[in-house]
């Protein structure tokens, strides 16, 4: 009997120490977050709802706007004057692009901003008639607004759970699951089997952030410390 009870007490006092040592890691990464938050855009969709075929839909669609949206990133990269030309036109394209004015180092994350929120009502059009020509019809809406993000691995890099600025896309009600990655500095893959950050998003991040917190981003992390935290968040 008292074998019992000491171990129910010992199951109580490593839960509620698992639970201290989950909510002390959150408040640090939230905390780290807060920190980097500005110099990252994530990329956020959201399916119409859970049925297979809108799931399916909002993966057609992610890859269709992520396409879209990186060669016009890319236009302004490159500085192109007439970065409309970057952007395929016809039933899926962009026949009405609004070119965003490139910096002179490349397009930052507010330029970044600023296409995407110039280009909203073509993107959605875009996205829409791709929906209806697969036979279904509904409302897409494309915004920039604040979101919470979970811990991201991408190789050697940890973004860490918090509140970040994304392009959120909303197919229908948007009550399905989502679909996220990170869109400033380029860390937007379809295939998660690549989900390494390229050196130049690197060096974007390094510029972007302050010294501190891009040691704590960068530097290896094992996932193996966290899988506890991950067990109770």
């Amino acid at each position: 009997m008292k074998r019992n009870i000491w171990l129910v007490l010992s199951s109580i006092c490593f839960l509620m120490a698992a639970l201290l040592f989950s909510a002390a890691g959150r408040s640090r990464d939230e905390q780290l977050a807060a920190q980097i938050a500005p110099g990252i855009l994530r990329f956020h969709i959201l399916a119409d709802s859970n049925r297979r075929e809108d799931q399916e839909l909002k993966l057609q669609v992610r890859s269709l706007l992520l396409d879209q949206i990186n060669k016009g990133i890319a236009a302004l990269e490159e500085g192109s004057s007439d970065s409309a030309e970057a952007v395929e036109s016809g039933p899926t394209g962009l026949s009405d692009f609004s070119p965003a004015e490139p910096s002179d180092s490349g397009a930052g994350k507010a330029a970044v901003i600023r296409y995407i929120e110039e280009n909203a009502s073509a993107l959605e059009r875009s996205a829409e008639e791709f929906l209806l020509a697969s036979g279904k019809s509904c409302p897409v809406k494309i915004e920039v607004a604040e979101d919470y993000f979970p811990t991201k691995y991408y190789g050697d890099i940890r973004l860490p759970c918090g509140v970040y600025q994304a392009a959120r896309v909303t197919i229908g009600k948007g009550e399905g699951h989502n679909w996220w990655c990170v869109l400033y500095p380029r860390l937007c893959f379809v295939d998660e089997s690549l989900a390494v950050m390229p050196q130049d998003s690197k060096e974007k991040l390094r510029r972007s952030l302050p010294e501190e917190a891009c040691r704590a981003v960068l530097r290896p992390q094992p996932k193996i410390s966290w899988k506890l935290s991950e067990l109770f968040s």
